[in-house]
């Protein structure tokens, strides 16, 4: 990255008092354990020590921060309370009397703005954005229709849809988006580029998901919560704020456990995971650091007694993506406290250096001719009608017809080629399901009779491979997989005919 796009000194590990060869350690831990990095940042007093990145993921690209968003959000939170647009004990309903149902519970009048924060509404199950992203209805009058079960203030429930009311909180007192809000206070001021925010059926941008950036601006928000809410010598947080949402509000917190559509709290006795706590919006451990974490491995791990701040972004497989921040713990932190040397410096460079490069796009002698050639499907779960192929100087490009519409993938035939596609995949892609994704993909012959796809979703942790296999009769068998997904990573295969 070009130094003049972010405000750190550029050191080597060993300037900024960081072991090197720990930071090695850490690395080789995480392949061992299959545990996959998009990108891995490391801060210390101010100075950026490491600013890596695995192929095909780049330091000018954003990348989807899942509910590392809800961090965000809290922030946004922290600004309207400080300019006194809400305050912690106003209700929930009363930002929303339009909207709150005749019959509603005395529970659900009882929420509070803080209880939000805190995630302790009342709700007996997490709603995911998975499950939201695919409401085509108001997503605030379904949180204020769910039943809540237990009297707010008291127990710990992680939920998307929670943190999505204070986004809705803060648009509906500031006139503005989460997005828009947080723009002149926040982004801005940080210099933030490239970034993007989703959002509901209404315009509201989700709150427990959606917003993109790059790692080197997750880092920013990382670094200017370690200095207490100052940027450059100047006040950028409210004062006060950064000790208010790292405090111990909730003991024990625990995600849940992942039924495929919603979180089912999970005793603190029973979690696998060490004892962790939570603030406002942010996950708090018990040596005084806090985190924003996202899905599959997007992190913010800020660590007041290092000086330093971690960022991560990730492919990790559901459910190993809580490993992360124990093993960061475990092996990471010794980095800090280690013996620093320039050739472990040199060390941890080479070891890093091959991580760019792209893969060799190499097939063997096909057996098929694909060229103009037209499938008809048969039948099949994801409403695919037709794909065909087409050879575009030296890439083919494979466009699939189904409910959405028409979709192109340019796929290089002997390098990798990048283009913007609407190609369908959100039941492998965590419900997520934009008009135009940025893809990296490749066109292989594996066997002669037998194409395999990569398509590198490079804005977001996704990796889909298909298998197209023609067969003797003129037939072919269309098999999608993905790398990591919260529910399903495979979908049937689709059997199709020349038609």
């Amino acid at each position: 990255m070009n130094p003049a796009d972010h405000p750190f000194t550029v050191a080597t590990p060993s300037e900024a008092g960081v072991d090197a060869d720990a930071v090695r350690r850490f690395v080789r831990r995480l392949a061992a354990d299959d545990i996959s990095l998009d990108s891995l940042l490391i801060c210390r007093g101010g100075k950026l020590v490491l600013d890596q990145y695995w192929w095909p993921y780049r330091a000018d690209r954003p990348h989807m921060t899942h509910s590392a968003t809800k961090s965000f959000v809290g922030t946004a939170v922290g600004f309207a309370l400080a300019e006194k647009l809400v305050r912690l004990d106003d209700t929930l309903v009363s930002f929303f009397p339009e909207k709150v149902p005749a019959d509603a519970s005395e529970n659900l009048r009882a929420i509070t703005v803080e209880d939000l924060l805190t995630m302790r509404t009342g709700h007996r199950v997490g709603l995911s954005g998975k499950t939201w992203r695919l409401l085509k209805t108001s997503w605030v009058e379904e949180f204020l229709r769910a039943d809540v079960e237990f009297p707010p203030g008291k127990t710990f429930t992680y939920s998307s849809a929670t943190s999505h009311m204070l986004s809705a909180i803060v648009q509906r007192v500031s006139g503005e988006t989460v997005f828009d809000y947080l723009t002149p206070r926040l982004f801005e001021p940080l210099g933030f580029s490239g970034h993007t925010w989703d959002t509901d059926p209404e315009g509201i941008c989700s709150g427990g998901n959606g917003l993109s950036a790059r790692s080197i601006d997750f880092l920013k928000w990382g670094v200017l919560h370690l200095n207490d809410g100052l940027w450059e010598g100047e006040r950028i947080l409210p004062g006060g704020w950064v000790r208010a949402a790292s405090e111990w509000h909730v003991e024990n917190a625990h995600a849940g456990t992942w039924t495929g559509t919603e979180f089912v709290p999970q005793a603190a006795e029973d979690a696998e995971e060490r004892p962790e706590g939570y603030g406002y919006q942010v996950w708090l451990d018990t040596d005084g650091a806090f985190r924003a974490s996202g899905m599959f491995g997007q992190d913010v791990f800020v660590l007041p007694a290092h000086d330093a701040v971690v960022v991560t972004t990730g492919s990790i497989r559901h459910g190993r993506h809580r490993l992360l921040s124990a093993l960061l713990h475990d092996e990471l932190l010794p980095a800090f406290t280690g013996t620093p040397s320039s050739a472990a410096d040199e060390r941890l460079s080479a070891e890093l250096s091959a991580t760019h490069d792209a893969p060799v796009v190499a097939s063997v002698a096909p057996a098929v001719d694909v060229e103009g050639k037209r499938f008809r499907c048969a039948a099949n779960e994801d409403d695919l009608d037709t794909i065909s192929f087409r050879r575009e100087g030296d890439a083919l490009v494979v466009t699939l017809e189904d409910a959405r519409g028409t979709h192109d993938v340019r796929c290089g035939l002997s390098t990798w080629a990048e283009s913007h596609t609407g190609v369908t995949g959100w039941r492998l892609h965590h419900s997520y399901q934009s008009e135009s994704m940025r893809v990296l993909a490749a066109a292989r012959w594996t066997t002669p009779r037998e194409l395999t796809l990569d398509w590198y979703f490079v804005e977001s942790p996704f990796h889909d491979t298909v298998t197209a296999e023609f067969t003797a009769d003129g037939g072919l068998r269309w098999h999608r997989r993905a790398n990591v997904n919260s529910g399903a990573t495979e979908r049937p295969v689709v059997t199709a005919r020349v038609g």
